[in-house]
């Protein structure tokens, strides 16, 4: 940012800014008067004029006729949202390993803003709620906290994850719940049960980059499926490659994916689950941003639309109640004693006491009213990101307008090279995910994805300002 003092207009606009910003002031709430803010600041009517006037020209606040000044609604075609990538190539690839490990170690730095993180801040999380239930679980079972449960896992927590099921049009049996250490581990597991080293898998362009470590890891290769902006994992594409190439299997996120926050429409997710199924070709559901929709409906799960046992749902604790938890479960009547049997063989067990303390917690009936507040919280951070991108970024830039999860998915000005963005804004001390990582291909060199999930803060406007700034640069050059 400017070394420079602000002029005293530019004061009186970030006053407005961060009230923005912040949700003290929403779309369409009447800003205070050009006389009162004068007051107020203790400026002079010129100076609130001239910060009003400035307001106005980047879209934040509109003057109505004999009214006054009012925060303007974001125009949602004023910025268009990103464009998906061609598939250019349908043949299996391996997976690319380049700046997989550099953003890795970015992730554990404490020292930048993390825009680069796909979690929510821990700030957000139940804690108290479970630092309680950890009590009372030592003070009542202290001698089974310390025992081992062994997969397929603490009978009570599957119980819960069951009824949770039924809520995304999955009615599930407990038997047919394994819990896992996280949705990594899940999708990891059942990958190793119906996949060999060498098997090609369908996965989403772009899609979440851990996944691809993880099929890179197992030795197993990859063909990409479209996942458009706006309209999801492309059902065409995924009849197309699956007449043409012999999968083993298909991971797919129709649930806000990661990175680009798309939610597939259930006719889709009917349409490529009867495509894949009626192939006999194993779709495992990456389901973990399911809980974080901002609507009114939780999205339907894929197993909603299965017949034939062949779609196991992932999901975890992970982006809802605690990132360092790392509970999570695979749901399958068909896999669920494999996995079962795989989970022992590789990890032996999940930690016990919190899947003591997680049953508690999912049993004690908090779980939906905590939900709805991160919902909203989560809903008010995206839209300020999305108006904050569009006001700090240069023509050409798109943005994603999710419907739920906790990222958004930018695409830059086609000459930015999003791998050096993301070494200018290390330096700078901000945390960006470069677009490549999220595809096989190295695809996606001018798009990047933030994290919504930490409370909005003048800190972050100022990132992303500070972000805007070296696209400028770039943009230019």
């Amino acid at each position: 940012m400017s070394s420079q003092p602000p002029l005293l207009y530019e004061r009186v606009a970030r006053l407005v800014e961060t009230q923005i910003a912040t949700g003290a002031l929403r779309t369409n709430d009447r800003i205070p008067s050009v006389r009162s803010m004068s007051r107020t600041a203790k400026v002079s009517v010129s100076t609130v004029v001239q910060a009003y006037v400035h307001l106005e020209s980047i879209g934040l606040i509109e003057a109505r006729p004999q009214s006054g000044f009012y925060v303007r609604p974001p125009d949602p075609k004023a910025v268009p949202e990103p464009r998906a990538k061609p598939t250019r190539s349908r043949r299996p690839m391996s997976v690319a390993a380049e700046m997989l490990d550099t953003c890795r170690e970015a992730l554990g730095r404490s020292d930048i803003i993390p825009l680069n993180g796909a979690f929510t801040s821990p700030s957000m999380y139940p804690t108290q709620r479970l630092n309680n239930l950890t009590r009372e679980v030592l003070r009542d079972r202290p001698l089974q906290a310390g025992e081992l449960i062994p997969p397929p896992g603490d009978p009570e927590l599957r119980r819960q994850v069951a009824k949770r099921m039924a809520l995304a049009g999955a009615p599930t049996d407990p038997d047919h719940v394994v819990i896992t250490s996280g949705t990594m581990d899940a999708i990891t597991l059942t990958l190793g049960v119906v996949c060999q080293p060498g098997d090609t898998v369908l996965v989403e362009s772009p899609t979440y980059f851990g996944l691809l470590q993880a099929i890179e890891h197992l030795r197993l290769k990859v063909v990409e499926v479209p996942n458009r902006p706006g309209v999801g994992i492309d059902a065409e594409a995924v009849r197309t490659i699956a007449r043409s190439t012999r999968l083993s299997a298909a991971v797919l996120m129709p649930n806000f994916n990661n990175p680009a926050g798309t939610l597939t429409p259930d006719d889709a997710k009917r349409d490529i689950v009867a495509t894949l199924t009626g192939m006999e070709i194993p779709i495992i559901e990456d389901d973990i941003y399911g809980d974080l929709h901002y609507g009114s409906m939780r999205p339907a799960s894929m197993r909603a639309f299965d017949d034939t046992g062949l779609v196991i749902s992932c999901g975890s604790v992970s982006k809802t109640i605690a990132l360092g938890y790392r509970i999570g479960w695979a749901v399958t009547p068909q896999f669920h004693t494999d996995i079962a049997r795989a989970k022992f063989y590789s990890s032996v067990a999940c930690p016990t006491l919190q899947q003591l303390v997680l049953a508690r917690y999912y049993a004690s009936g908090g779980y939906d009213r905590y939900l709805r507040r991160v919902r909203t919280l989560l809903s008010i951070n995206a839209q300020s990101f999305i108006d904050a991108v569009a006001r700090h970024f240069p023509a050409g830039t798109r943005i994603t307008r999710p419907a739920g999860g906790i990222v958004i998915w930018v695409e830059l000005p086609a000459h930015v090279d999003a791998v050096e963005l993301f070494r200018s804004a290390l330096a700078s001390r901000i945390g960006i995910a470069p677009g490549i990582v999220f595809s096989a291909k190295a695809d996606y060199r001018n798009y990047m994805r933030l994290s919504c999930g930490l409370p909005w803060s003048p800190a972050i406007d100022r990132a992303i300002e500070k972000l805007g700034k070296l696209v400028h640069v770039m943009a230019a050059q």
